[in-house]
């Protein structure tokens, strides 16, 4: 017994030590990489508006030291939108790209001099992806962007990847489906920098030191997975030893414990079961009211006085298809309804069927403007949604939020605004204002 204890305390003494090796290599920086794009590797070249019709001029050139790259230009008025940028090709051919999903931020040093002071610069990500894009349309690359105002003077600017956004217009004109509308930085095969939206007409001069991404090998959560599965590994092969060896003495004393166990997994299963047909409804699958209140509590009290808001949405002339169409169509359109709403929201969300055709969307991690803007994303979603009677439907939503996690006054304030949305010709959000609201 002495022995088989020594074992097991080394055993667990080898896996501490190489745990807190570990976590002292990633936080000492082991596990940090960066991925550098440079003029003598990639090739850069000069895009603006002439082929619109614009009389823009410019172009880019190597910088003095050869390790740069310098976007000269002088935006002319002859297009509406005048611009010019400097484009760079990661690859050869568009649909062999870099993957810069494990990379957290990109880091720009440049000099930008325009002719009025804080001018912007925008900054776009192409991702090519076959569902979408074609090789022979260079406008199909997705353009995943973000704008920022970069300091006339030599200086690192850091851009969190995970603030790239999909320009909208490129999703509008491509009619690009909803599983492929967010950010993708899998097969990145250009990066443009371009002169803001609302450029000063005149001399535009960016001077790019470096560009470069950083990332790491080996994420804190991937870390600290990898860990915690050894730990139970390690521990589950010294219980399944440990049983292996008492397994004659306590035989008995097992089956009685793997009846008891039984019991209670069933005793469970059914109270689980219960719980759910208690607090799901049966046709969408979402909760419905029953015992809601103590759950959104819950999650009001957990957002530590943030912002909470809420949406009350209500089909619009839900009653016109039950008469048309009968009550079966009309449970197939909540249905489709539901599943609507849980592809629009994230985990954080709670959708609830209110009621007949009404939902409410408790949001305990958005403030009001994101709340607003999901809201219209469901709205548009309701819009371009092929419904199962062949016939348009659309919604009427009403969003409000609070910082007294006061639910009963926050979900009668979205309704408020609900009702102002079917008063003012339905399809539209409305928005609730209070004066203790929060941005």
């Amino acid at each position: 017994m002495n022995q088989n204890f020594s074992r097991t305390v080394f055993v667990l003494f080898v896996l501490a030590f190489f745990s807190l090796a570990s976590v002292t290599w990633f936080y000492a920086g082991g596990a940090r990489s960066e991925y550098v794009i440079s003029p003598s590797d990639y090739h850069f070249r000069y895009i603006d508006d002439t082929p619109s019709g614009g009389d823009t001029l410019g172009t880019v050139s190597k910088s003095a030291d050869g390790k740069g790259a310098v976007l000269a230009c002088t935006l002319g008025e002859r297009y509406k939108w005048p611009y010019c940028e400097i484009a760079i090709s990661l690859t050869k051919k568009v649909q062999n790209g870099i993957d810069l999903s494990n990379y957290h931020s990109m880091v720009i040093e440049a000099a930008y001099k325009a002719p009025a002071p804080d001018q912007r610069l925008r900054v776009y990500l192409r991702n090519y992806n076959e569902e979408y894009s074609n090789t022979h349309d260079p406008v199909s690359l997705k353009f995943n962007g973000i704008e920022y105002a970069p300091t006339e003077t030599m200086s690192e600017f850091v851009l969190p990847l995970n603030s790239f956004q999909v320009l909208s217009w490129w999703i509008s004109d491509l009619a690009v489906p909803l599983e492929h509308a967010g950010p993708e930085l899998d097969n990145i095969s250009l990066i443009e920098i371009a002169t803001g939206s609302a450029p000063i007409i005149g001399d535009h001069t960016l001077t790019i030191k470096s560009i470069r991404f950083e990332g790491l090998m080996v994420t804190e959560a991937d870390l600290f997975r990898t860990l915690t599965f050894m730990w139970m590994s390690v521990v589950m092969i010294i219980l399944t030893v440990k049983y292996w060896q008492s397994r004659a003495t306590y035989r008995l004393e097992r089956r009685r414990a793997d009846k008891l166990k039984k019991i209670n997994s069933s005793l469970r299963q059914q109270s689980e079961t219960l719980s759910v047909l208690a607090t799901t409804d049966a046709l969408t699958g979402l909760r419905n009211r029953t015992e809601i209140y103590p759950v959104l509590n819950k999650h009001l009290k957990a957002a530590n006085k943030q912002v909470c808001s809420a949406l009350c949405l209500d089909l619009d002339h839900f009653k016109a298809v039950n008469d048309n169409f009968g009550h079966d169509m009309g449970d197939q359109l909540l249905v489709a309804t539901a599943q609507i709403l849980r592809d629009a929201t994230s985990t954080n969300d709670i959708v609830v069927r209110w009621g007949g055709e009404e939902f409410v969307i408790f949001c305990p991690t958005r403030n009001l403007a994101q709340a607003t803007f999901l809201a219209e994303k469901i709205r548009y979603s309701f819009e371009n949604f092929n419904w199962p009677h062949g016939e348009s439907m659309t919604c009427s939503v009403g969003v409000a939020s609070t910082t007294d996690h006061n639910l009963a006054e926050l979900i009668a304030d979205a309704d408020d605004a609900l009702y102002q949305a079917k008063q003012s010709g339905r399809n539209r959000v409305e928005v609730h204002m209070a004066e203790h609201v929060g941005s």
